[in-house]
């Protein structure tokens, strides 16, 4: 029986596109600069496809290395950690702004009342930092639901490490078949593997259905069918 539920955020419960690449292209000019290459049209857009969709799963610190790396920048690890900083501090003033497009991929507020009164523990489970990650839950509504929210703390190993899980056992003494993980990329299905847990994946994000198959148990279209198909999970689950 499913006790408790590690949710990803972006592309799981908001919608990435509308957040994360407008927040990137306002983001990209001023880490340029301060990396010390010129902000042209080029380099920014060159810089945009360093990371691609796949911020959708990395760190600051993968993506600060994708971009210096494209660029060809020497730094050491004190250097990679500074730049780090100062790209988790652009976006977290680009994507906390009261403009900032936090749209909900379903009817969360919906979902999560309906978590609640199965009497599930609801937690979070993303690369991104707690501060931001709070931030969004904040607009979205629903930070009074979660009781959990594994981020990039510095100290968990990011996904698809299991480290997330492991710390979310401990916390609330249940096992891994006892967790769900809900989230649109291939690397939250791994990271459900990893730890022994149900992996559940949801089209709402950037991960396509041919590439979650390869290690979710079940896929739905968004984190608002769990109400309707959580009875054929949790049922097939126990065979």
């Amino acid at each position: 029986m499913i006790k408790g539920i590690l949710f990803d955020k972006d592309g799981t419960l908001l919608k990435f596109d509308e957040l994360w690449n407008e927040a990137t292209k306002m983001v990209m000019p001023k880490f340029l600069h301060k990396i010390g290459i010129d902000a042209d049209e080029e380099n920014v857009s060159m810089a945009v496809k360093s990371v691609g969709n796949s911020i959708a799963a990395m760190t600051y610190r993968d993506m600060t290395k994708a971009v210096i790396e494209f660029f060809e920048i020497e730094a050491d690890d004190k250097m990679l950690s500074l730049y780090s900083k100062q790209l988790e501090e652009l976006y977290f003033e680009e994507v906390t702004k009261s403009t900032a497009n936090i749209l909900p991929t379903a009817d969360l507020d919906k979902l999560f009342k309906w978590l609640s009164d199965r009497k599930l523990i609801v937690g979070l489970a993303t690369a991104d930092t707690k501060q931001t990650a709070l931030k969004c839950l904040d607009r979205l509504g629903i930070r009074h639901f979660f009781s959990y929210v594994g981020s990039d703390d510095g100290v968990l190993k990011p996904k698809p490490s299991s480290d997330i899980i492991e710390d979310f056992k401990r916390r609330f003494e249940i096992n891994s078949d006892e967790i769900m993980v809900v989230g649109d990329t291939n690397t939250d299905m791994q990271f459900a593997k990893n730890g022994g847990a149900l992996a559940v994946g949801v089209l709402s994000g950037v991960g396509e259905k041919e590439e979650l198959k390869e290690s979710a148990d079940f896929i739905i279209a968004d984190v608002g069918q769990l109400m309707y198909s959580w009875n054929n999970i949790e049922i097939q689950e126990s065979r």
